[in-house]
């Protein structure tokens, strides 16, 4: 993992990272503050942060 910075949101992926649920081959990592924002998203029924909105793909 060349970058430490979660594409999400910015800050450090830190030491144990979540892969995102919006590719099917689950190979994006993002921090676990965001892993978990997407599966309550995800259990709640509402649709995922677009790849578009994540600050680091503005």
């Amino acid at each position: 993992m060349p970058d430490t910075r979660c594409p999400r949101c910015g800050g450090p992926l830190g030491e144990r990272p979540a892969r995102s649920r919006l590719t099917t081959d689950r190979e994006v990592f993002i921090c676990t503050t965001c892993g978990t924002e997407e599966a309550v998203r995800e259990a709640q029924g509402q649709a995922p942060v677009p790849f578009g909105e994540w600050p680091l793909n503005t």
